[in-house]
């Protein structure tokens, strides 16, 4: 996407333009989406709480000032989560079995399976902190700066969080396999 098409269609929604929104929602869905599934360890915590991002945004979005708009909407994204959390007993289910990709065979698949589920484990692990600057510099390749501005914290401590999450995911990571090694 064109960064002149994300300000077009954002100035078009931001007059009521339902078309422009819905083309910045398919842009921003399945990114949202998956950014809250690895937060939240559930995929229906994250559909629904995805939906209520793209409600937020567009009530919202008549005061939404040129910032970035992807650190804007994981900002929505952020608090969504954690009103959530505040709310609800967290409830953990399976990521998602649509993952890309297949296996050319069944040993192959069940050893690729393993190991992501070993990260995705090692991941739910971490603490909330750490694990949601981690994602969004994983997932969305978010420069430090604006991993701070969606998480409301300093560049600094952007950095810190994700390099503290490489760390314990290493940690843990180097753990199961000392384990499964005989």
């Amino acid at each position: 996407m064109a960064a002149a098409d994300e300000s077009s269609w954002i100035r078009q929604a931001q007059l009521g333009d339902r078309e422009a929104f819905a083309e910045l929602v398919k842009c921003y869905w399945s990114r949202i989406y998956r950014w809250l599934v690895g937060v939240t360890a559930c995929a229906h915590t994250a559909e629904d709480l995805t939906q209520e991002v793209f409600v937020k945004a567009w009530q919202a979005l008549p005061a939404f000032k040129n910032e970035n708009f992807r650190a804007w909407l994981f900002r929505i994204a952020r608090n969504a989560w954690i009103d959530s959390r505040r709310t609800k007993s967290p409830v953990s289910d399976s990521q998602p079995d649509d993952l890309p990709g297949k296996a050319p065979d069944p040993l192959q698949e069940m050893l690729a399976r393993e190991g992501v589920l070993n990260v995705q484990q090692a991941c739910q692990a971490l603490p909330n902190s750490v694990r949601s600057a981690f994602l969004l510099w994983v997932h969305e390749e978010m420069p430090y700066d604006e991993i701070a501005q969606t998480l409301d914290i300093t560049e600094a401590t952007a950095r810190w969080r994700v390099f503290r999450a490489r760390q314990l995911l290493m940690r843990a990571l180097v753990g199961q396999k000392d384990k499964q090694t005989p």
